[in-house]
């Protein structure tokens, strides 16, 4: 599965384990494609989303580009420069993006990394 045939794609489903109830839950959400195998998710305002920190404990996570479920493995990325050179990737595709940052939005932002599993045939 080469996932840059989403590139143009706006959002994302993605499925995360809760960290404390162990069940599945579901956001829609904004993702940049970063090449075939990994893309980046991001939330604004820091580290307070479940979504992220359930991914944060349980790191097996599903994505869905609305042709059914993939399976992926999340990294919360650590480096603040890293962090800011993907958020210029969500800039650059969104324009709300822009505008969260001008907001200031974006100063406590956390970001992860979504890398697809392989798949038994």
């Amino acid at each position: 599965m080469d996932l840059t045939k989403y590139t143009k794609q706006s959002t994302l489903r993605l499925t995360t384990t809760g960290r404390q109830s162990g069940r599945q839950h579901t956001v829609t959400i904004w993702f940049v494609v970063a090449d075939e195998r990994h893309v980046y998710v991001q939330h604004v305002r820091g580290a307070t989303a479940d979504w992220y920190r359930n991914l944060a404990k349980r790191p097996e996570v599903q994505l869905d580009f609305g042709a059914g479920l993939l399976a992926a493995r999340a990294t919360p990325v650590a480096d603040a420069i890293e962090v800011r050179r993907i958020l210029a990737l969500f800039r650059r595709k969104y324009i709300f993006a822009w505008v969260f940052q001008l907001l200031g939005m974006t100063k406590r932002a956390v970001v992860a990394t979504l890398e697809l599993q392989e798949t038994a045939s």
